[in-house]
């Protein structure tokens, strides 16, 4: 059971996040909330109802028996997605990148949504084509573990491979002359980016015994070698490691790279412990309820 929360608007990139999720759903109990934020000022009211329509019948001729809701909600637009999705298990939005000045002026609301989001987000690029490629993991000591649970269930549920990659590259110092990379401990951190392989396989394996896998260990800097792994892939998932959006665009994010730069839908997972405080929150709120 995955319960979608899909972000929806006026941009080509909107509509790309309908056309994805059409291709993920299909088990029995599998619903989508199609959710537009209409922030004050913005579009008619009525215009947001016909595009949520629009949407749910596309996602109702392919799929039948899927629920499908449609809301119209207000309010700044990141905070509310980031809000709305926490009552779901996946967060789906549009990224615009041929219009990236525009997306600048609206104030970068993926990155923002991404760095904040408490559920898996993914962004869809507004140039995506479908694939049948597999599902390609990032291996990395601090984010593996959230990233490769979330990988290994979609690769599981959507009957796709799975590759495992882990980027290294040799540590450097800076120097008046430079940078200055310790060649001598090449074997190290290979040997240690190994074992980090290894471990990430031997979790998948098992708690998904029947997965077809591959693993691949490259060298280079983990934003290029994703980039580079994307390009076979249907879908990237990627560990979060920055809590803010400035945090991830000043220190390099691979994620935001693969955001703005690759084809391919990329889902950036938060830690463990966003998830479980997450949960708790849903718990008690449900309590409550009742």
């Amino acid at each position: 059971m995955t319960r979608y929360t899909v972000a929806i608007d006026e941009s080509p990139a909107g509509w790309k996040t309908v056309e994805w999720v059409s291709t993920c759903v299909g088990q029995p109990t599998d619903s989508v909330r199609l959710l537009t934020v209409s922030e004050f000022y913005g579009e008619a009211l009525t215009r947001s109802e016909q595009r949520l329509h629009k949407a749910a019948a596309f996602l109702r001729k392919a799929h039948p028996d899927l629920v499908v809701e449609e809301d119209v909600t207000g309010g700044p637009t990141a905070d509310r997605l980031v809000f709305d999705a926490g009552d779901g298990d996946v967060l789906v939005i549009g990224g615009n990148q041929v219009h990236r000045f525009l997306s600048a002026l609206s104030g970068r609301v993926a990155e923002r949504v991404v760095a904040h989001a408490v559920t898996p987000v993914v962004v869809v690029p507004e140039r995506w084509v479908a694939s049948t490629g597999p599902v390609v993991v990032g291996v990395d000591s601090r984010t593996a573990a959230s990233a490769l649970a979330f990988a290994a269930d979609v690769a599981s549920q959507q009957g796709r491979r799975l590759v495992f990659v882990r980027a290294w590259e040799l540590p450097s110092v800076a120097s008046p002359y430079g940078m200055v990379y310790l060649d001598t401990d090449r074997k190290l951190w290979e040997h240690e980016s190994q074992l980090e392989l290894d471990a990430a396989i031997r979790a998948v394996s098992r708690s998904h015994p029947d997965l077809v896998s591959r693993a691949e260990m490259r060298q280079g800097s983990p934003r290029h070698v994703m980039l580079r792994a994307a390009e076979e892939a249907s879908l990237v998932v990627v560990g979060r490691r920055h809590r803010t959006a400035i945090g991830a665009f000043l220190l390099g994010s691979v994620g935001e790279t693969l955001m703005h730069d690759g084809q391919t839908p990329v889902c950036i997972v938060p830690p463990l412990r966003v998830a479980a405080i997450r949960r708790e929150a849903v718990a008690q709120t449900t309590s409550r309820r009742a």
